[in-house]
């Protein structure tokens, strides 16, 4: 069977680190091209016997040399505006390579919503959807590594919220990872033209801590802050793209704390979907991690 390429953007990031960690695991049928925007990291991978590039989506310029020979691409952007105009160019250089299959890491999205950033991330897949690649779109919802981790909670025994009490659904970044590298495994024949969701549980920030205090029998604390804490941070952003995302993260954190969100306070476990077995609860984290 032929190799098809595959190309992670984001391969040091939460979420593509973990990609490159499944196909570490099973790359049966691919090979695998890591993307940075540090060059000192890809000479790393480099020397140890990696495909790597540099890849800065800020800089067309090194976009075809990236894309060269690639047949699918694992597309994930930074937190800022400048997502719209990276993921243009990136995709039109994607065309003009050849590429095949396009996995997109978006948002958990309605195609509704009040928030820019979800409708940017929108706009971005109708122009995959447009650009006669063959797509797939996954929707993570509240991803769990991004308000706690491993270490943090082992050394302060406490994480922070920014929507109050309110419920959100929650997914780890290790099953979207793992639903990725499937997908790009298994290619468009099988997960092309597809929209995978992926909301594991729905819970508040407190009965998140209640469940990893219970499961690890150690005591762990939920701080609940209102968005104000994220909006008195804005004035000190220079960066205009990243003051733009920062401020619809601000809407996204207030419609939550509302209880406005209600499209997103579901449970849509598009892991089982492509994996065959159910996404990771917050009790089955813990007792891998926390016990």
């Amino acid at each position: 069977m032929t190799s098809q390429r595959v190309l992670i953007i984001g391969a040091s990031g939460k979420v593509g680190s973990k990609v490159v960690q499944e196909f570490d695991k099973n790359s049966e049928g691919v090979t695998v091209r890591l993307a940075t925007s540090r060059r000192e990291t890809a000479e790393k991978w480099e020397a140890e016997g990696r495909e790597a590039v540099v890849l800065d989506l800020n800089e067309k310029r090194t976009f075809p040399t990236a894309l060269a020979g690639v047949d699918r691409v694992f597309l994930l952007t930074g937190y800022t505006a400048d997502m719209l105009t990276q993921s243009k160019h990136l995709v039109d250089a994607a065309v003009d390579a050849g590429v095949s299959h396009i996995v997109h890491l978006g948002v958990f999205t309605s195609r509704r919503d009040l928030i820019p950033h979800f409708i940017w991330h929108d706009f971005i897949e109708t122009y995959i959807e447009a650009s006669g690649i063959s797509w797939t779109h996954l929707h993570p919802n509240v991803i769990t590594d991004s308000i706690f981790t491993h270490t943090s909670l082992k050394e302060t025994g406490s994480f922070s919220v920014l929507w109050n009490d309110a419920q959100q659904g929650w997914v780890f970044a290790e099953d979207i990872a793992a639903v990725a590298a499937a997908v790009l495994r298994e290619g468009p024949e099988k997960h092309g033209s597809a929209n995978y969701y992926l909301s594991t549980e729905v819970l508040t920030g407190p009965e998140v801590a209640d469940i990893l205090s219970e499961t690890s029998g150690k005591q762990i604390n939920c701080i609940t802050l209102n968005p104000s804490a994220l909006e008195e941070h804005l004035s000190q952003i220079t960066d205009t793209g990243e003051l733009a995302y920062t401020e619809s993260a601000v809407i996204t954190m207030k419609l939550g704390s509302t209880g406005q969100m209600t499209a997103q306070t579901v449970v849509r476990d598009d892991v089982f979907t492509v994996l065959g077995r159910p996404g990771l609860t917050m009790a089955e984290w813990a007792r891998q991690n926390l016990i």
